[in-house]
């Protein structure tokens, strides 16, 4: 099947601030030659932008498929195939839209935890799946993280949703271009959604749990560019969190540039404290 990372539909949430999250409805788009085995996407997420037809959101969410397409298509529940064409055997009852055509469209309510396969059973090869996980309630953030290499000395403010807490201690180590983040207790949560902004970490590429190198999604688009979404998954064991980037804090930030400054005032000293010997 033809799947790819998705992204969670949360961004304007973690935007905003913290309270409560609320069920809430996603749209994806059946674009205009959809029909078409060639055509190159056959979904169009319109919050996102994603074109995978996979989409992860929290129980009570709904989503609607909207044809924007000429022909007639169907949203029909599937067991998982893996990379092979889904068949009718496939099909498991779960929802099924029937026939809809252009400008009609078919939601449906997600109240149960799992992952949802569907596809179109007019043209199989468009296919995806809904990620529907716990709801880990409300915005939590974490204050002044590397406020010991920013110019201001305030630091970045990096935002997160999960149900435990994360350490207001993150470890920042420039050298190895990475943030650690350690849970203060047990998440009962499979993800970890979290922002961080771009000044603090460049374009996230690694992500470590406990040690193990893990695949994540991410969005980098976020906040007119300014932030990056990750999200990483965890188990009820999970405590530490490691982030690698392609660039960690300005190379010069507050704390460079003191141990700098220090630098040079030392020589100057000792420069001119051999110069008066001399003389």
């Amino acid at each position: 099947m033809k799947f790819a990372l998705a992204v969670l539909p949360v961004l304007a949430i973690l935007m905003v601030g913290s309270g409560l999250a609320f069920a809430e409805n996603y749209e994806i788009k059946i674009p205009s030659g959809a029909s078409d085995e060639n055509f190159p996407y056959f979904w169009s997420q319109k919050d996102t932008g994603e074109t995978s037809g996979i989409i992860t959101v929290f129980q009570g969410d709904t989503v609607t498929w909207s044809n924007a397409d000429t022909a007639f298509h169907t949203i029909t529940s599937i067991n998982p195939t893996g990379e092979r064409t889904p068949t009718p055997d496939d099909e498991n009852g779960l929802f099924d839209s029937g026939f809809f055509t252009a400008g009609k469209s078919f939601t449906h309510q997600f109240d149960d935890l799992g992952d949802f396969y569907y596809y179109c059973t007019l043209h199989p090869w468009m296919n995806g799946v809904v990620h529907v996980v716990l709801d880990p309630g409300s915005v939590k953030s974490i204050d002044g993280v590397a406020s010991g290499y920013t110019d201001d000395g305030l630091g970045f403010e990096v935002k997160y949703f999960l149900d435990a807490y994360l350490a207001s201690a993150v470890h920042v180590n420039p050298d190895e271009k990475t943030l650690t983040f350690t849970l203060t207790g047990e998440s009962n949560n499979e993800h970890l959604t979290i922002t961080l902004p771009r000044e603090l970490i460049d374009n996230p590429t690694t992500v470590w749990v406990d040690g193990n190198m893990v695949e994540f999604e991410s969005d980098s688009t976020i906040s007119d560019n300014t932030a990056t979404q990750l999200v990483i998954p965890l188990d009820n064991t999970s405590r530490e969190i490691k982030i690698m980037g392609s660039n960690v804090i300005p190379e010069f930030g507050f704390l460079a540039m003191s141990i700098l400054g220090i630098g040079i005032f030392s020589s100057l000293f000792l420069i001119r404290s051999k110069l008066s010997l001399i003389r």
